[in-house]
């Protein structure tokens, strides 16, 4: 058994008290959730480096240190250098998710669908570790400050919220979403339809939406500031960092509209600008905030889907190029409720596109191709990050054949330099099972992380995986 962190005791899940407003339940009034002191959302299990070991998915301890022919102690490019499995299994179908990675400037921090852990990004060893008291529902796309942001099932309700530090895993505060009880209906998972709840940070705040209303608070306290209430949205968008960017889509009558705001967390009610698009215009997933790069499908999704990527004003939200859909894209998920795209990528002037067999970079000021990148006819090659003029290319490893990167010079798409994965049986196996999972890989600190980021349910299947990757 636990101990609740910081020794508090949780909340009683069942407590309720009748407020004097008016509203539904018994005697018109509305029911209200007693608020204690909310502390206990998180289960401490805080460790020392090192822990819990690591273990490989296919057996036996990770490998840390040098491997595959490294020298100087230091791994060799294209190794395994650790790997982590997860406690629980993300499983769509008991809503399960696994959605959340942040990153300090030595950890990798990975929410589960019961825990977050924090692991050294070179070595893989587990600096910090809590369990959540729930279920977790959703968490910020960002970090800030060095403070990100989860939401767990309360009494059922995706209705809890604690911020916590990523550094060391402290909780720094644990809020009630809404107050009411009878509001925080629209927060329950079978009536979320598409319209899941969303969490965004920005300039030192938390956005919340979901169907039926939005709100911001503060990250250093967790103090409301603003909040609007509306009518069921049938989906909601919402992406941070640089902006604060939402997208709802309120009217469900085909010939509606789609909304897209920039926001200002602490002035919900007056949006720096707006935008409307038509709803046969297609569904949306932002790409980027800096800049601000949106993928606009006119259609349903699914793998068959046709992308255009619109690159938007920041300052007025007016369309300024389009990037038309190309048949040799190959963008694997692009869905709202992870707010972008596996294999695409986005700099401050150009955006990279992964396809079957090619990468292809495309100048975001005037939508036009700039080259194209050949790489295994039969394999999907991803941009995975970009750094001193060059931009990596990841493709991705099968059962019978490694992966391998190219860094690649951003100006002509020439390779500089291409280094080959691990070619044993094992971490073939490994790497090809990472490679298809909900999620992108991240290219950081000179590791290539494959990083389970969704509802996949296959129980092979890992949380993260670290190969060597020396720009």
């Amino acid at each position: 058994m636990h101990t609740p962190q910081y020794g508090q005791t949780p909340p009683r899940l069942s407590q309720f008290t009748a407020s004097a407003t008016g509203g539904a339940g018994a005697g018109g009034r509305r029911r209200t959730w007693l608020k204690p002191a909310l502390v206990g959302l998180a289960l401490a299990v805080v460790l020392a480096a090192g822990g819990w070991a690591v273990w490989s998915f296919t057996g036996g301890p990770a490998s840390g240190g040098s491997k595959g022919g490294g020298t100087g102690g230091k791994p060799a490019a294209g190794s395994v250098v650790w790997t982590a499995e997860s406690r629980t299994k993300p499983d769509e179908k008991s809503m399960r998710s696994a959605l959340g990675t942040w990153f300090t400037d030595s950890l990798v921090v990975k929410a589960e669908p019961d825990m977050v852990t924090a692991y050294d990004i070179r070595t893989g060893e587990k600096k910090w570790s809590f369990l959540l008291a729930g279920s977790l529902c959703a968490a910020s796309r960002e970090s800030d400050g060095g403070t990100a942001v989860v939401s767990v099932e309360y009494e059922g309700v995706c209705a809890r919220l604690m911020a916590f530090d990523l550094r060391d895993g402290k909780r720094k505060w644990e809020e009630l979403l809404v107050d009411d009880k009878d509001e925080a209906e629209a927060l329950k998972p079978d009536k979320w339809l598409k319209a899941a709840l969303e969490l965004a940070v920005h300039d030192g705040h938390l956005y919340a939406t979901w169907g039926a209303g939005e709100q911001t608070r503060r990250l250093s306290d967790g103090k409301r500031v603003g909040s609007i209430k509306r009518k069921a949205c049938e989906m909601v968008d919402s992406a941070g960092g640089a902006r604060l960017i939402a997208i709802t889509y309120c009217d469900f009558k085909s010939d509606g509209e789609i909304t897209i705001r920039s926001l200002d967390p602490k002035n919900l009610d007056k949006p720096k600008w707006t935008t409307k698009l038509p709803r046969r215009d297609g569904f949306l997933s932002i790409i980027s905030t800096n800049p601000l790069v949106l993928a606009q499908a006119p259609g349903k999704g699914g793998p068959d889907a046709r992308y255009d990527f619109v690159v938007l004003d920041p300052d007025s939200g007016k369309e300024k190029t389009r990037v038309p859909y190309n048949s040799f894209w190959q963008l694997g998920s692009c869905f709202l409720a992870d707010s972008g795209c596996t294999g695409v990528l986005a700099d401050k002037d150009s955006l990279y596109v992964s396809g079957k067999g090619v990468t292809m970079a495309y100048d975001l000021a005037t939508g036009k191709e700039r080259w194209t990148y050949k790489a295994d006819a039969n394999r999907y090659t991803i941009p995975v990050a970009v750094h001193g003029g060059r931009v990596a290319a990841y493709t991705v490893a099968t059962p019978e054949r490694r992966g391998r990167i190219a860094y690649l010079d951003t100006a002509t798409g020439k390779a500089v330099r291409t280094v080959e994965h691990s070619d044993t049986a094992k971490d073939r196996k490994n790497e090809a099972m990472m490679s298809r999972i909900d999620g992108f890989p991240r290219l950081v600190d000179d590791r290539l992380l494959l990083v389970n980021d969704g509802q996949f349910a296959d129980e092979q299947a890992g949380m993260v995986l670290a190969i060597s990757a020396p720009w």
